[in-house]
């Protein structure tokens, strides 16, 4: 794990210097084949596209780093998993049927509040209309 770490890092700091080196060399030579605006010449402009592009490839960087560095961490899941449900130990008797008992108890819980809602209040009689159910 802290290999991954590392390398995530290593690729970000990696990242950055290119950028800062990529933004600045690109803005500076887009600004000789005068290829920019003569508005967007100016040192606010250049310091906004070099720490742009710096934090973007920094970013992609550290994001292909992490997504190979994960082939390598792969036993680090099953390190502290839960065996399968075939090798854990049976549950009791009591237990299933304590868990039966409170799975029946709520269908019967929700089919007696479907039925209370399906018959015919008597303001429906009276007005034409139910009135709204409260939130459950």
């Amino acid at each position: 794990m802290a290999d991954v770490r590392r390398d995530v890092w290593t690729a970000g700091l990696q990242g950055v210097v290119a950028g800062l080196f990529v933004g600045s060399a690109g803005f500076l030579g887009a600004q000789r084949l005068d290829l920019l605006p003569k508005a967007m010449r100016t040192r606010n402009h250049f310091s906004l596209a070099t720490m742009t592009c710096g934090a973007l490839v920094s970013f992609l960087s550290s994001l292909a780093a992490g997504k190979n560095s994960v082939q390598r961490i792969g036993d680090v899941f099953s390190r502290g998993a839960a065996p399968p449900d075939a090798e854990r130990f049976p549950i009791k008797a009591a237990q299933l049927a304590r868990a039966n008992a409170y799975t029946q108890d709520i269908a019967q819980r929700t089919r007696g509040r479907q039925s209370a809602l399906l018959r015919p209040s008597a303001d429906e009689a009276r007005h034409g209309f139910a009135p709204k159910p409260p939130d459950a």
